[in-house]
């Protein structure tokens, strides 16, 4: 039924598929073409934005017009040596090596937390399908991830943290001994700020008040970007110019600049629950994080280390159930005073276990590159 009413809404294409050595599922995020071409793609739009005529007219013959036969068929057509897809939560890709037999390749897109329900829902699925579920290479955040998703998937499982994390490494001779807060503002239909913000504006204001005790410069990375929504990003600037008056930049991130370019230009990165802070944490980057939520709050389980068991309160993080100034100042000082060492050695290792690193991917370049090599027999 699902698959019927995206037919109804999807742009058709009535060109023959032409045979390409990769096949991406999904196109809405293809992180690949940091190593490949464009043009060594063929594509295949889940979410329905396009639909090929003449894959669909193969599953009206075969009386099977079903989401996984139109994949299968359109697979058989474009005749990849690999299927790739930058998300690890839909289901229909842990079907296609089965009916396919080409080798498959999966990212992990996003942190998985407590509260996200993936696992929950993908393993009864699982059982309702009565299926087996089986991905060739298996690309996660971090161990603890590839042992939960092994209740769910069979196949190969590499610990390699964020793909999009692991395109480069911070140079820290180059660093400007600034702060930058990564935003996580977001406000409801009504203009008030979501539940998730709790306590967030407390955090910023006395940031912002010790980095003007210690001469430092304020910067906030805004969560909503000037080019993909202008209105949100205006609204953003405000709440912060209404809250820290001045002695603040609210940073300005383009096309030719990526959050995670301009995160490692800073010294001292600051967050509530960022992935992006922990991104940057497991390269050597000064980066803490201060989580004062309440029990109740619907992302209690997104501090820093909470899937994977890590104490509530550490050196350069701290977690607690209502605003703390005092930990607040003292993680703050400790981020400040800490030696370069600490963070090369101790502090990575810790961030580690929540997403681990594999500098310009090279467990998966290799594979991949092994798979495209072979001939086709």
């Amino acid at each position: 039924m699902k698959f019927l009413l995206l037919l109804l809404k999807s742009k058709w294409e009535f060109k023959k598929i032409k045979k390409k050595k990769l096949l991406l599922v999904d196109g809405n995020f293809n992180p690949f073409l940091k190593y490949y071409r464009k043009q060594d793609f063929n594509i295949i739009h889940r979410r329905g934005e396009k639909i090929n005529f003449r894959v669909l007219i193969k599953c009206i013959a075969e009386l099977n017009i079903t989401s996984l036969n139109y994949f299968k068929n359109f697979i058989e057509c474009a005749k990849p040596k690999v299927i790739l897809t930058a998300f690890d939560y839909h289901p229909i890709f842990y079907r296609l090596k089965n009916v396919t037999k080409v080798k498959t390749f999966m990212l992990q897109k996003g942190k998985r937390t407590l509260s996200d329900g993936v696992f929950k829902k993908l393993i009864l699925l699982k059982k309702n399908l009565d299926s087996k579920f089986f991905v060739d290479h298996i690309f996660l955040y971090n161990k603890l991830t590839c042992n939960n998703y092994k209740k769910i998937l069979d196949g190969k499982f590499y610990s390699i943290g964020s793909f999009e994390n692991n395109f480069t490494k911070i140079e820290k001779f180059n660093q400007k001994k600034e702060i930058v807060y990564i935003s996580d503002y977001k406000i409801d239909d009504k203009g008030n700020l979501q539940e998730r913000c709790e306590n967030d504006e407390h955090v910023v204001a006395n940031l912002h008040k010790l980095a003007i005790k210690k001469n430092v410069k304020f910067n906030i990375l805004p969560r909503y970007k000037k080019l993909d929504d202008d209105k949100e990003n205006k609204l953003e600037f405000y709440f912060y110019k209404k809250l820290l008056k001045k002695n603040f930049n609210f940073i300005k991130v383009g096309k030719k600049n990526s959050s995670y370019e301009i995160v490692r230009k800073y010294k001292y990165v600051f967050c509530t629950h960022s992935t992006l802070g922990v991104e940057n944490l497991v390269k050597g980057g000064r980066t803490a994080f201060l989580f004062f939520k309440s029990k109740n709050n619907p992302t209690s389980n997104y501090r820093f280390g909470s899937l994977e068991k890590i104490p509530k309160r550490g050196l350069f993080w701290s977690s607690d159930n209502h605003f703390n100034l005092k930990e607040l100042v003292r993680v703050f000082n400790f981020t400040f005073s800490s030696k370069e060492i600490f963070w090369k050695s101790i502090a990575t290792k810790i961030g580690r276990k929540v997403i681990d690193y594999d500098y310009d991917n090279k467990k998966f370049r290799n594979l991949i590159e092994k798979e495209i090599k072979k001939k086709i027999m």
